[in-house]
């Protein structure tokens, strides 16, 4: 089912797929989000399709199809249209964005904390979203027998574990947006909807996956419509998953079947499903790092209602950057019905300064690189 755009004429020049081919895709700047795709797949179009991380006409044929609407061209994180509205819609000033909370906090749940990615956040909060009957279902990223991420649509909170920890390579997480709409009624049923538009969704994602979902979101088109929360992870940069598991195999013969988590603490660092553990320098790994990466000038998700990364966090703990109402909702109830656990700061002030300042020095490090 087709909605039209609310901002179907914001430029009279509207540019098309062919545009993003050159302008993104042919430039290797392209992050694989899949929004363009979840857009148009979505409206049953049948123009584009994800080949390796790339996203592409079909076949000639279908390329025929395309309607020229430009939806594409706007949602994509990497064009400027749209921006300035998103800046506005999200309050956003600076480079760290709006910021009406910052804490650290670590999950009490024991069971999350031991696989979880340092403070077991984002696993915390869906799992309560999913309680609280506040989702139905959440986008995450689970990994394959070979350590691939894998985007996903969760209905269950028992999936959730699955997800838990970071894999540093592309996920492209819109990507399951396409699917919605071909959902059995059974699995509707059991969800106590009537219809694919009466769903509600948490969204995890990177900052500029997190971009163009909102930027998707400010356009009201579906199927964006049914996301009801955004949750932004922390990210300096991404890397191409053949190259990454190229280099980790050479640097230490240990193939990408045999690794059970990895975390970037300085390097890089992985441990084996024997655990064993592994340091890598993490300029090794510079030939892996995916070329929009060098041209990104976000860190800390700036279009979202939760940030969540461990820069900045004493160890077992997660920084979180609470931006909109919502967020703040969701973290009250999780600290004050104990979910969670903040970590006890003398000079509050004081240190919310030094870690904004620290987001900052990042943002700066990864915009001169």
């Amino acid at each position: 089912m087709m909605i039209e755009p609310k901002f179907k004429k914001i430029n009279e020049d509207v540019k098309t797929f062919k545009d993003l081919e050159d302008d993104i895709i042919k430039s290797n700047l392209c992050c694989a989000c899949g929004a363009c795709i979840a857009y148009c797949e979505s409206q049953s179009f049948d123009v584009i399709e994800m080949q390796n991380y790339t996203p592409k006409f079909k076949s000639e044929k279908n390329a025929e199809n395309c309607t020229e609407c430009g939806v594409c061209y706007f949602i994509c994180p990497q064009t400027s249209p749209l921006l300035d509205k998103l800046n506005q819609a999200y309050c956003v000033e600076d480079e760290i964005g709006q910021v009406l909370k910052i804490l650290a906090a670590k999950t009490t749940n024991k069971t999350i904390g031991n696989v979880g990615q340092d403070g077991g956040i984002v696993s915390t909060i869906l799992t309560y979203l999913f309680d609280e009957h506040m989702i139905d279902a959440a986008i995450i990223s689970e990994c394959d027998e070979n350590f691939e991420p894998i985007p996903k649509i969760v209905y269950d909170k028992n999936d959730l574990l699955k997800s838990a920890g970071t894999r540093y390579s592309i996920s492209s997480q819109i990507l399951p947006l396409k699917e919605l709409y071909d959902l059995s009624e059974e699995i509707l049923e059991k969800l106590g909807v009537h219809e694919v538009d009466q769903l509600r969704l948490a969204f995890v994602g990177t900052p500029c996956q997190c971009r163009a979902l909102s930027k998707m979101k400010l356009m009201h088109i579906k199927p964006a419509h049914i996301i009801k929360y955004i949750i932004g992870l922390f990210c300096f940069e991404n890397f191409n998953y053949s190259q990454l598991y190229e280099i980790i195999k050479k640097e230490t013969k240990v193939p990408p079947t045999d690794i059970k988590k990895t975390w970037i603490k300085k390097n890089f660092f992985f441990k084996t499903k024997e655990d064993k553990e592994f340091e890598i320098d993490i300029k090794t790994l510079d030939p892996a790092v995916r070329n929009h990466c060098h041209e990104c000038d976000e860190f800390t998700a700036k279009f979202t209602d939760i940030s969540v990364g461990a820069s900045g966090a004493p160890k077992g703990y997660s920084m979180i950057i609470l931006r909109t109402e919502n967020g703040v909702n969701i973290i009250k109830q999780l600290l004050s019905r104990g979910f969670i656990e903040q970590l006890i700061i003398d000079k509050l002030s004081e240190w919310n300064i030094t870690k904004i300042n620290w987001f900052k020095k990042l943002i700066s490090l990864k915009t001169k690189r």
